[in-house]
């Protein structure tokens, strides 16, 4: 599988067709069609013989862990392989190159919010277990029977990750919190 990071600005109309037809199978919407934010997004696309079989994206999000604020945070969504290529580990490769691109490119943090957090947990993404939170101008709601999983890209994270989970909070947005 050849792996290829592109801005949502970037890609081609057959790219955008492909990743679309993916996401309505996956999860009957495609990434454009509710939210304004996902037109920032960056994508990253795995092909087989040039045909997407697998796709994630992710947006900049700034979370509050604990006392360490404003940590930009890689977050994922739209995680999906085609239909009649599952099985074959392709969104596991996936996933551990977009791991590594964003540990390249500096990101301290990634963050989903899983449909099977089993499948995240055996890549090294750890469940959030403290209060999640969600802050809109001068209020913060908190958010309940949400689950969030984390993956750290540098030893500063890894250490507030082992310490006691309080709090977790990131600005509010259109459509689902988080």
């Amino acid at each position: 599988m050849q792996f290829k990071v592109i801005s949502a600005s970037d890609l081609t109309h057959n790219q955008r067709q492909q990743i679309a037809k993916l996401c309505f199978e996956a999860f009957d919407e495609d990434p454009w069609s509710q939210y304004a934010f996902m037109q920032n997004a960056v994508h990253v696309i795995g092909s087989v013989d040039n045909v997407i079989v697998s796709h994630a994206l992710w947006t900049k999000r700034n979370f509050t862990l604990n006392t360490l604020q404003n940590i930009e945070t890689a977050y994922i969504e739209y995680v999906t392989t085609d239909l009649s290529m599952r099985g074959k580990g392709y969104a596991s490769q996936l996933l551990k190159y977009l791991i590594h691109y964003l540990t390249l490119n500096q990101y301290p943090l990634a963050a989903l919010q899983p449909e099977d957090d089993e499948f995240y947990k055996k890549l090294g993404w750890l469940p959030w277990k403290g209060n999640l939170y969600v802050q809109n101008g001068q209020s913060l709601y908190q958010t309940e029977d949400v689950e969030i999983l984390l993956y750290s890209l540098n030893k500063e994270i890894d250490a507030y990750l082992k310490s006691q989970h309080q709090l977790l909070c990131t600005d509010w947005r259109e459509g689902e919190p988080w």
